[in-house]
């Protein structure tokens, strides 16, 4: 299957986006409040849905064509499993030890107490990424819950429907989570199994899936304006442009009371759509035109779900050296942007090429052999 630049650069700007958004809070408590230079940046939250669409997309595009069954459905997802956990096992471990260390106890003690948690139980549903009613031990491992859903989702539509059929799967899914969001079945925050199967974010896993059909099926023109319009378009939530006019439209549709939309269908529709468009328009240029993406922003790609593990400890860690050297400061917070935007990339490629890839390897050989005796026979393999 062939490796897409494009998409490889779009997921080193999703963990670099979640990455600055998250400066945002250890710049704030370190360098008061007017040495900050990243209020912008706490939009770059949003890189989590691009992370979504380019996980539908992809999964469409690696394994889109297995055949119907229950060993090509677990070829599927022991190849997803094996590809999350064990950086997630050692990001969680990390942050358990950290919290160990300074706080005396291994979880965030306040917030699992507010959320009616045992400690315990919280830590064994963390390392599973199993819901619960408060973010993982690692914060950002909420995202990949969804992500392990999405997983378990699609190995059923491979279990369950044969390749021809699996499109229609997609929008029943999408049809029933928009269905049931609508009906209450969700929440801001997905705390429970049935919060998360009927969550609103999941319509951007399955639009990147139909990007990846609809590219399959040689559905490439025009790519030029849609990457275009994906762009801009994004860049209109993430400047907060969209606020006003749509609390306008829906004054002028008879909502007066209208008092702003759920924050988790705004990022659903104004994002999820525009990054659908945009991944649509830049795979197809790649394909069509031969885009050449730069090997830096490639070699990101790679590097980037070490980034998105890794970079909230690192972010801290390196956050306390630089202010106990400096005094608060626009030069301290400078000093502080460029050794943590480098230290944090350079931690991530280590990682990488020191654990992800070797663990990556090691499972691929290891896989059960009679997974790999059947997905032989299969057109793509995930």
């Amino acid at each position: 299957m062939t490796k897409l630049n494009s998409i490889q650069a779009l997921r080193g700007i999703a963990a670099l986006a979640v990455f600055f958004c998250h400066i945002v809070a250890t710049e704030e408590a370190h360098s008061e409040r007017g040495a900050k230079l990243t209020d912008l940046w706490i939009n770059g939250a949003h890189g989590v849905d691009l992370f979504f669409v380019i996980s539908g997309f992809i999964m469409v595009w690696v394994a889109a064509d297995l055949q119907k069954g229950a060993v090509q459905a677990g070829d599927f997802l022991f190849s997803r499993a094996t590809r999350i956990y064990p950086l997630w096992w050692l990001s969680a471990a990390a942050m358990v030890f950290f919290f160990a260390t300074m706080k005396g106890v291994p979880w965030d003690a306040p917030r699992i107490d507010a959320a009616g948690l045992d400690g315990p139980t919280h830590l064994f549903q963390s390392f599973l990424l199993w819901p619960q009613p408060e973010h993982p031990v690692l914060g950002v491992g909420w995202t990949l819950v969804h992500e392990m859903y999405f997983y378990i989702a699609f190995a059923l539509l491979i279990l369950l429907l044969p390749a021809r059929m699996r499109l229609y799967g997609i929008l029943a899914w999408s049809f029933a989570v928009t269905i049931g969001a609508l009906a209450g079945l969700s929440a801001n925050f997905s705390g429970n199994p049935v919060e998360l199967i009927f969550y609103p974010m999941t319509l951007e896993f399955t639009a990147g899936a139909l990007v990846g059909y609809a590219i399959k099926a040689g559905w490439r023109r025009h790519a030029l304006a849609a990457a275009l319009i994906g762009g801009l378009g994004i860049l209109i939530p993430f400047l907060n442009l969209d606020l006003q006019p749509t609390q306008a439209l829906m004054t002028a549709l008879g909502f007066e009371d209208f008092s702003g939309m759920n924050p988790v269908w705004r990022r659903t529709l104004f994002y999820g759509i525009p990054v659908a468009l945009l991944i649509y328009g830049l795979v197809s240029l790649e394909l069509e035109r031969g885009l050449r993406v730069p090997k830096f922003m490639v070699h990101l790609g790679d590097w980037s779900y070490s980034l998105y593990l890794c970079h909230t400890l690192a972010i801290g860690a390196i956050g306390r050296v630089t202010y106990t050297l400096f005094e608060p400061s626009l030069l301290a917070t400078s000093a502080y942007l460029i050794l943590v935007t480098t230290g944090t990339i350079l931690i991530s490629a280590l990682t990488y090429h020191w654990f992800e890839r070797p663990s990556i390897r090691f499972f691929r050989r290891w896989k059960p052999k009679v997974l790999t005796r059947a997905s032989e026979n299969t057109p793509a393999r995930a």
